[in-house]
Parts: structure tokens; sequence; C-alpha cells
């Protein structure tokens, strides 16, 4: 549980992010493998807790019984599900599994959205990189205001710090007033292999 609060406050407080000079696209991530656990948000179990696995939900102010959050199997993108978040007055933060990454690899990570909101808050996702301790390395971010249909929000990285040997996303959904957002088809590949010398 400490574990958690320190890297919610990580996530929540820190201005120290670093802006990555890479750009990569999704031509990149042919023939690579996705690293994400369920990027589909696809049901695991009936039960709520277990329901999405892969990923860790937390609500800002906390709240026992918030209910704005539901996998949704009548509107995907991408395989027979999707993330279905409901307007509410609370930070939604979705955190993924961690998963292994290496030094000298570069990284593109995507999640995609649609809104039915008429005024939409604007989305951000980074992707944070972990020593074995714990301790945060390096941390990229973006952000996306929604248009219409399937918005990708994309975050490139690499030239990760020495000792790096894991790695989050974290999309955080601000407050919004009326409608709902959809989230599905995430993932992040390791799309470069940087030279060493």
């Amino acid at each position: 549980m400490r574990f958690w609060l320190c890297l919610l406050a990580a996530l929540l407080l820190s201005s120290c992010f670093v802006s990555s000079s890479l750009f990569f696209t999704e031509a990149d991530i042919e023939d690579s493998v996705n690293l994400l656990l369920n990027p589909g948000f696809a049901p695991y179990s009936l039960l709520g807790q277990e329901a999405l696995r892969g990923w860790n939900i937390h609500i800002e102010p906390p709240c026992k019984d918030f209910d704005k959050i539901r996998i949704d199997p009548t509107l995907s993108l991408e395989g027979d599900t999707s993330l279905k978040i409901s307007a509410s007055d609370r930070d939604v933060i979705l955190i993924s599994e961690p998963f292994k990454v290496r030094r000298y690899g570069g990284y593109y990570s995507r999640v995609m959205i649609h809104s039915d909101s008429p005024s939409p808050p604007q989305i951000s996702m980074q992707m944070i990189t972990f020593k074995e301790d714990g301790k945060i390395t390096n941390r990229f971010k973006s952000k996306t205001r929604l248009s219409d249909g399937w918005n990708p929000l994309t975050v490139s990285a690499g030239f990760l710090r020495p000792g790096v040997s894991s790695a989050r996303l974290s999309i955080v959904i601000p407050p919004f007033e009326e409608g709902t957002i959809w989230l599905d088809d995430a993932g992040c590949w390791e799309v470069h292999g940087f030279r060493i010398d």
C-alpha cells in the first residue's frame, strides 16, 4: 500500500518530467510485441476488484463506492471491449502492471480514446521507468484534447537512465461534467535499440 501511495504522490505532485526528443510512430511497432498485460481492457473476472487484470485504478480524492468505471462490451476499437468512464467530479488514474524495459531500448506507448462529452477534459499519459528498488529513473509525458472519433494519445521514450529495469503507463482522466470517455487498444512497444559504444 505504501508503494502505491508513494507512486501516486510522485505522479500527481512532481513537476519534473522528461521531455523526449525522440519521435516514434505507429509504423515503428510493426513486428514488435506489446509489453502491456490486457491492452484491450478485457474482463478477467466478474468480481469488481479482479475484473480489470493488468491495470490498477485510483480515484482522487478517494471514494469507496465509485461506480463510474465499467468494462463496456458495446463499444470497442479492437477486440470485444473497452473501458468506459462516466462523468464525475474526481480524477481517475489508471496505472498498468509493470513491464520490463532496457536502458538502451526506444519505446512507443499509445492508448486510443473516444468521448461523447461536449467538453471532454485534457487527458494525459506518462511512461514512468523504475530501478529494481522502485526508484523512479525517468518520466515521459504527453497530453491530448479529444476531437471526434477515436484519438491516439502517444508517448515516445528512450535514453533511459542507468539501472532501469521496468516501467508502467499511467493515464489520468481529470474530472468532467457530462458524457463518457472510452479507452481501448493501449500498448507499449520496444521499437528501437540504441547502439552501445
